[in-house]
C-alpha cells in the first residue's frame, strides 16, 4: 500500500495517524516509519503530545474553577460530582491514547535518529567531550602543582578555546561545553550526595537500590517528557537511571564514594563523609 497523502501533508498525516493509532494495522506502520514518511510521522506525533499536554492542562483549569464555583455554593455537590465523574472518565481515555502516541512516538524517534545519523553524532560527542575534558583535567594538573607548562602543554590546550563544535545552543568552543557538562555533573553529584548522606545516616553504605528509589523521585520530575524520549529512542533505558549512572561515576572520580557488591546486590560505600557534606551544602545553599 501506499500512503494516501504527500510527506509535506501534516494535516492529513495528523488524520491517518490517528486513525492508525488506533488501528495498529503493522503494515500502515511499516509504511509511515518508511524513510520518505518517518520524519513527518514524528511530528505528527510529537504535535498530539503537544496537544494532550494543553488539553491536560486546561482541564486542570476547569477543575479549579469548577471546585471554586462549588465552594461559593453556584453549583450542586450532585452536579460537580457528576461532571467530575465524567472528567474522570474522558480523562482515562485520553492517558490510553496518550500510552498508544508515546509507545509509537519511541519506535519511529530510534528509526528517525537512525536515519539522520544521530547516534553516530552522539557517540562522536561524546568522544569529544570526553577528550576535552581530559585536556581540561591535564592543564588544572599542571598548574596546580605549579610547574612550568611546555610548549606542547600550552598548545594543547589551546584546542579547548580553539575547537569549535556544535553544542546545545548553537556552535561553541570545546572549553565552553566541557564547562557546560562539568557544571551539569556537578548539579547531580550534589543531589546525589544528599541522597547518600540521607539515606546512610551513620552506616558507612547504602543499597543502589534504595538510592535510585530516592534519585527517582528528586530527578525525574526535572526531566521534560521530550528528553525522556529522545533517550529512549537511543534504546539505551531510562534517562533517570543513566543520570544516576554518571553521578555516582562522578563521586567515585572524587574520591567521595565506591561501589561494591554483585550487580543485583550493589552497595554504594561512603569513603568520605565530610566531602560528601560539602559537596552536598551546595545545592541547598545554590
Amino acid at each position: 500500500m501506499a500512503l494516501p497523502y504527500e510527506p509535506d501533508d501534516d494535516h492529513a498525516a495528523d488524520r491517518f495517524v490517528n486513525l492508525a493509532l488506533r488501528n495498529r494495522d503493522a503494515e500502515e506502520w511499516r509504511h509511515l516509519a518508511s524513510d520518505a514518511y518517518v520524519e513527518q510521522t514524528e511530528r505528527v506525533l510529537l504535535g498530539m503530545l503537544d496537544r494532550i499536554a494543553a488539553d491536560r492542562a486546561h482541564r486542570k483549569a476547569e477543575r479549579d474553577t469548577a471546585r471554586a464555583r462549588l465552594a461559593a455554593g453556584e453549583v450542586t455537590r450532585a452536579d460537580h460530582d457528576r461532571d467530575l465523574a465524567e472528567e474522570g472518565e474522558r480523562a482515562r481515555k485520553t492517558a490510553h491514547f496518550e500510552s498508544l502516541v508515546r509507545e509509537q512516538h519511541r519506535l519511529i524517534a530510534a528509526k528517525v535518529r537512525r536515519l539522520r545519523g544521530d547516534d553516530v553524532r552522539d557517540e562522536l560527542m561524546s568522544l569529544v567531550v570526553a577528550l576535552g575534558t581530559a585536556i581540561d583535567a591535564h592543564r588544572a594538573a599542571v598548574l596546580g602543582a605549579r610547574s612550568e607548562p611546555s610548549a606542547a602543554d600550552r598548545a594543547l590546550w589551546e584546542r579547548l578555546s580553539a575547537l569549535d563544535v556544535p553544542g546545545p545552543e548553537g556552535r561553541t568552543s570545546l572549553e565552553a561545553l566541557v564547562e557546560r557538562h562539568a557544571a551539569q555533573q556537578d548539579d547531580h553529584g550534589r543531589v546525589l550526595a544528599g541522597i547518600v548522606l540521607d539515606l546512610a545516616g551513620d552506616a558507612t553504605s547504602v543499597p543502589r537500590a534504595a538510592l535510585l528509589e530516592v534519585w527517582k523521585r528528586k530527578v525525574a520530575p526535572t526531566l521534560t517528557p521530550e528528553q525522556k524520549a529522545e533517550f529512549a529512542a537511543r534504546g539505551k533505558g531510562s534517562l533517570v537511571t543513566e543520570r544516576l549512572r554518571k553521578a555516582m561515576g562522578h563521586l567515585e572520580r572524587l574520591g567521595l564514594v565506591a561501589r561494591s557488591g554483585r550487580q543485583g546486590d550493589q552497595r554504594l560505600d561512603v569513603l568520605d563523609r565530610a566531602g560528601l557534606a560539602e559537596l552536598a551544602a551546595g545545592t541547598e545553599q545554590g
